[in-house]
């Protein structure tokens, strides 16, 4: 550990890019990018929801991001870690939680890989920006009148099913039958004694 030290305190909320040349310890929340020649502590209960690159990584509390540590990473027992790391030495307690990929080969790889990313990701939030038009809802049809009698005609959409006698009901209401010129045979008596006097 170096001489001089930075503690984030469990109140303060840091948001965007942090670079320093001594130890950092996370009590707090950090959310974008942690850069450091030195070491990254993070304690139980301080979440680092950025892209790390330190030269020692403890992690106690929570931690999501592309991780790479050009010595050592150790993650104790309260430890919550979602993401790809990067480091020739992994030291992991019985109890921590951690999904991601470990690569313990070509750091320098991998701290290219985190850099690069890091430059693309303001076009990838441009892009979010706009947003495509909703889609078009299809608008009911009219009913159509033939005679005195409207015939309610069903959206293009949606089948339309005859209700049958005994049979379950289907999902959608039944539909009515069609009315062309005088009443069918479905009409109620005393609408064909009206018809009539007519």
């Amino acid at each position: 550990m170096a001489d001089k030290e930075t503690v984030i305190g469990p109140e303060t909320r840091i948001s965007g890019e942090v670079r320093g040349e001594e130890d950092l310890i996370v009590r707090g929340h950090i959310d974008g990018k942690v850069q450091l020649t030195q070491t990254l502590t993070v304690e139980k209960g301080a979440t680092v929801q950025a892209d790390v690159d330190v030269r020692h990584l403890l992690i106690a509390g929570t931690v999501v991001g592309t991780m790479v540590a050009s010595e050592s990473v150790k993650l104790a027992s309260t430890a919550r870690v979602v993401g790809d790391l990067a480091s020739p030495r992994v030291m992991m307690e019985a109890g921590a939680a951690y999904r991601g990929r470990v690569d313990m080969g070509d750091i320098a790889a991998a701290r290219a890989a985190v850099s690069s990313r890091a430059v693309q990701r303001p076009a990838a939030s441009e892009k979010s920006t706009t947003r495509p038009a909703p889609p078009r809802m299809a608008t009911p049809a009219k009913a159509v009148v033939v005679g005195k009698a409207a015939a309610p005609v069903a959206p293009a959409t949606r089948p339309v099913t005859p209700a049958v006698a005994g049979a379950p009901g289907p999902a959608s209401p039944p539909a009515f039958p069609r009315v062309a010129g005088a009443m069918g045979s479905m009409t109620p008596a005393w609408a064909k004694k009206k018809i009539r006097r007519r």
